[in-house]
């Protein structure tokens, strides 16, 4: 029988505001399927999040591939599932009034905006270099918010940005029509993952089957949808993990001494000492608005 203990369930600050609700039917129907009794946590930044890992509690967590992979490696957590189709993307952006119409035409020595995340950091980089353009001087500079992100490009402070698709698509149009998309990556190997904490590895075929069940179920299905994640979900190996970032990594050539810097650190900083500060995909919507 599993386990009745309370799981705490955790979802990386990472996703639309619309999806708030919907994680917690998520987790209803999880409990329903597997037996399990989980405690949703919704932390509103990325350093609560990092802080909540640190305590040891968390049993339960979605998060990007880096952080996921990070932990099945050093620590022992278990790879469950990952969403169908499903997949992390970035695109650069600039100020609508900016000279830059590609990215070839970006300076050598752009400063590049984003926020402290690694997959970013990575796909954006990855972009550039497949443009052709010489990343050797870039520099990237790590902003706490999209809000800030979208503020340093309006303000003239940074020449692009690295954004999340999905976030940016969903922002308003009165933002969007102050920015200007000059490439969006379309890879289709990356995502967010689910991982288990090695306490409970017993649950490990329990929650897999839940989660996998899913797109079978009509009321369940609806809750995919929801989420964006139609498909439902399927199990991954934690070599499938190691693999996403491995071809981030080993796909972007060395950049300039900051930007390798900056993704490299975020890279080897392990996920209970990092502390990133980004906000909660909610507020950032809303304070990109305010900001524009």
């Amino acid at each position: 029988m599993p386990d009745k203990s309370s799981i705490p369930f955790l979802i990386a600050p990472d996703y639309l505001p619309d999806h708030f609700s919907h994680w917690y039917l998520l987790s209803s129907h999880l409990q329903r399927e597997s037996g399990c009794t989980l405690s949703l946590e919704l932390p509103a930044a990325h350093s609560e999040m990092n802080s909540l890992l640190a305590e040891g509690n968390i049993g339960l967590l979605y998060a990007n591939a880096f952080l996921a992979a990070r932990l099945i490696r050093e620590q022992g957590w278990l790879p469950l599932v990952r969403p169908i189709n499903r997949y992390d993307e970035v695109l650069v952006a600039v100020a609508a009034d900016s000279p830059y119409q590609s990215l070839c035409e970006l300076p050598t020595d752009a400063l590049i905006q984003s926020r402290p995340n690694q997959d970013i950091h990575h796909i954006g980089l990855r972009l550039l270099r497949e443009s052709c353009l010489n990343t050797e001087g870039i520099r990237l500079s790590e902003a706490d918010s999209l809000s800030l992100v979208a503020s340093a490009l309006l303000k003239g402070e940074a020449q692009a940005g690295f954004f999340t698709a999905d976030i940016y698509h969903h922002l308003s149009k009165h933002t969007r029509d102050n920015l200007r998309v000059l490439q969006e990556s379309q890879l289709g190997n990356v995502s967010h993952l689910f991982v288990l904490h090695p306490k409970h590895a017993d649950l490990q075929d329990t929650l897999q089957q839940a989660f996998c069940g899913m797109a079978d179920k009509p009321a369940a299905a609806l809750i995919l949808e929801s989420l964006d994640m139609p498909e439902g979900f399927a199990a991954f190996t934690a070599e499938e993990a190691e693999a996403m970032t491995a071809w981030m990594l080993e796909t972007t050539p060395p950049a300039g001494e900051q930007a390798e810097k900056a993704a490299e650190a975020a890279a080897d900083t392990p996920a209970e000492d990092t502390a990133e500060t980004a906000d909660n995909s909610g507020k950032e919507t809303a304070e990109t608005d305010k900001a524009v």
